[in-house]
């Protein structure tokens, strides 16, 4: 051995090269795998899963098994091939590939009750959406959660608002389902299909088989309170605690129109016209929030708005302050409405509900099929004469200044009638204040895909001229952002007079072509050029290559609010002459406060060259804040006040497709292989016992004579 060593230390660099050498077997041992598992699978990177959510008293959602699930694949593109899964297929379970327009309560119900031949569902994009609509929220949103919990109004029983809604987004599947969104993905699944599922003159097909296999298992069970109550004993006790799931939460977006010190609160003379709307959408899949309808357009109509107001240069001098907020998470039991009127309440932000004014709140806006733009105002609270003269004073404003906007007519519905599922409704449940909610609709939403991966940018009639490039296109007005800059105009022009304004309004009018900027990159491709330059460099990947998903996650804040905070900023902020280390820190630039403003080193247009950009730095109010529930702040995980809601966590989301061989032949494979293995087991004992015999041990060397 001594020499052995020695002949090793003798050869430079041998001991690298035996390194080298084992590196370079196990290299190409991992990439011989990995070529295997590509000729196996067929992965599908375009897809979307029904993952798990839980609130006080339930979970919904879907989930796979924890090694996945698998099945055969069966395309369904009538109710009628559905008996082949169902009853006739001779191999279960089976993996549906389901059209869209097929995607109905009705016929989920029909695959939920037979889990033992069902493994998991595919579900194509329908193309064109559903002409009948589809909507898999609730009929009644965020019902419970209002101001008509308990009164003559709650559980819709005055206006059905979302009449389409199916209830499905809210119904707990034991089976994983996903959302194909790529078509070529789509077309290949269904080719492998007919390569191999389809049997010949009525028989049953032969194996192989196509088989599909989808990983969506969720942590979490129950209920909020059972997940909460586990990831916090977790925490306590364990040095690298296991968390099953999350609370919803994200930051709401707020400006002022004049600045005020953020590290104190208003005096209570001090008023505030607020103006909300929401972010936030969601669909029956996780991430596919297009929200065309139900958010995006009445957030670009308040911050087309904010822009208008922020232009007139009187706006110093106003008796009121007004304050834009942009909620995060009201899908969702009024998420962030609710945490700011509890912040409100503890003195922990600077504006307190005695201080509100009036609120303007814009719901949905975009598919008004007249003139008419509807002025939503709460019963309950108009018995008090005191508010029910503010809120006659609101509406005679909003009714004056519209009249100077001949494309919007400004009209009242009954008013026995209750707000529409609305943030301001948070707001009354706290304290009666005047408010309105301006909508489409007078009665139920003319939307009729609330919620669903099919409120896009075509719901609301988004669409542009097929010679134009995309950068053409961020300058091409289209019919609806002139109708949604003719809203603005209005929301601008009444805000104006809450706020005490006295001059003449004709001059305030909101831009067309900034609403059609923003509608083209909330909803058709996010990464425009406009939009670069509004954001920091770091935040580019946040704009992703298509159209913003506005679902409310679970981290730090979304693509949505990072791009309407920036957005907002630009638009109603004011460019400084500050160096970028002055900008990211004002506190050693004499005459810069940031408890009165926000700094931000933003990019910048395109020089004359388009080669680079000319970055800057932009001073405005618009800031985040937390929409964190308040039922996880005080722990009250069972809170029927707050809401509650948690997404369970999870280790692996993926899909992918393969050929299957019959159980015979996976059986014989496992015989012959157990074989295999009884036979090595009974030769090595066999060799081991008769070593002495097989293998002589060499003779010792003799001594060596010099």
């Amino acid at each position: 051995m001594a020499t052995a060593r020695g002949a090793w230390e003798a050869v430079p660099g041998s001991q690298g090269l035996l390194r080298l050498l084992s590196f370079c077997v196990f290299l190409a041992g991992v990439c011989r795998g990995n070529s295997v598992e590509r000729k196996i699978y067929v992965s599908l990177n375009r897809t979307a899963p029904c993952v798990r959510l839980l609130n006080a008293t339930h979970q919904i959602g879907c989930q796979s098994s924890i090694s996945g699930d698998t099945g055969v694949i069966h395309v369904v593109e009538k109710e009628e091939d559905l008996q082949w899964v169902l009853t006739d297929g001779p191999n279960p379970p089976y993996m549906v590939l389901l059209e869209g327009k097929l995607f109905t309560r009705p016929l989920m119900e029909k695959l939920k009750g037979r889990t033992k031949r069902i493994a998991g569902l595919a579900v194509s994009v329908a193309k064109p959406s559903p002409p009948e609509g589809f909507s898999p929220s609730g009929q009644c949103p965020n019902d419970g959660f209002g101001v008509y919990s308990s009164s003559e109004f709650a559980h819709c029983k005055v206006v059905q608002w979302n009449p389409l809604g199916n209830g499905l987004a809210y119904e707990d599947f034991s089976f994983p389902i996903f959302l194909l969104e790529d078509e070529n993905e789509t077309n290949v699944i269904k080719q492998c299909y007919r390569d191999h599922n389809l049997g010949r003159n009525g028989s049953a097909p032969a194996f192989p088989l196509c088989a599909m296999q989808l990983f969506s298992h969720m942590h979490a069970v129950t209920s909020t309170v059972t997940c909460m109550r586990r990831s916090s004993i977790q925490s306590t006790f364990s040095i690298n605690p296991e968390i099953v799931c999350d609370p919803l939460s994200d930051y709401n977006v707020w400006s002022m129109l004049k600045p005020i010190n953020t590290s104190g609160t208003l005096e209570p003379d001090d008023k505030v016209v607020v103006a909300a709307t929401r972010l936030d959408s969601r669909s029956f899949f996780w991430n596919v929030a297009p929200g065309a309808e139900s958010a995006v357009a009445s957030f670009v109509t308040q911050l087309a708005a904010a822009e208008a107001l922020q232009k007139i240069p009187s706006v110093a001098t106003l008796p009121h302050n007004v304050m834009f907020v942009f909620f995060q998470g009201e899908t969702f039991d009024y998420i962030g409405s609710s945490r700011m009127v509890y912040d409100m309440e503890k003195g922990k932000f600077p504006v307190k509900l005695e201080n509100i004014h009036s609120f303007v709140e814009l719901g949905q806006v975009a598919l008004r099929t007249s003139q008419d733009l509807w002025m939503h105002t709460d019963p309950m609270s108009q018995k008090n004469d005191s508010i029910k003269n503010q809120v006659e004073q609101l509406l005679t404003t909003l009714e004056t200044v519209g009249a100077g906007v001949p494309a919007v007519v400004l009209q009242r519905p009954r008013q026995s009638q209750p707000l529409p599922p609305s943030s301001l409704q948070r707001f009354l449940r706290a304290q009666n204040i005047s408010g309105v909610v301006l909508t489409d609709h007078s009665a139920a939403f003319q939307n009729r895909y609330y919620q669903s991966i099919y409120d896009t940018a075509e719901n609301i009639n988004v669409s542009y001229p097929p010679h134009l490039s995309p950068e053409e296109d961020l300058d091409f007005v289209t019919d609806t952002a002139q109708a949604l800059a003719d809203v603005a105009t209005v929301l601008a022009r009444a805000l104006y007079r809450l706020a005490g304004g006295i001059a003449s309004v004709d001059s305030i009018r909101a831009d067309p072509k900034t609403v059609n900027r923003l509608l083209f990159g909330f909803l058709v491709k996010a990464n425009n050029s406009w939009f670069q330059s509004l954001i920091r460099q770091d935040l580019k990947p946040y704009l992703g290559g298509g159209p913003l998903q506005h679902y409310i996650a679970v981290s730090s804040p979304t693509n949505t609010t990072y791009v309407v905070q920036y957005a907002l900023a630009n638009l109603t902020g004011t460019v400084i002459d500050l160096t970028q280390e002055q900008c990211q820190d004002p506190s050693k630039v004499p005459n810069e406060n940031k408890d009165l403003y926000e700094y931000s080193w933003v990019q910048g247009p395109l020089n004359s060259n388009g080669t680079s950009r000319l970055p800057h730095c932009v001073r405005s109010t618009a800031r985040l804040v937390r929409a964190l529930s308040p039922a996880f702040e005080l722990r009250q995980w069972s809170s029927t006040e707050y809401s509650t809601w948690t997404e369970s966590r999870w280790k692996d989301i993926r899909a992918r497709i393969f050929l299957v061989a019959s159980k015979e032949l996976e059986f014989i494979t496992l015989m012959v292989g157990f074989g295999i293995l009884i036979f090595s087991l009974i030769a090595t004992y066999c060799i081991n016992a008769k070593a002495n015999v097989l293998f002589l041990t060499p003779r010792e060397p003799g001594a060596v004579s010099y």
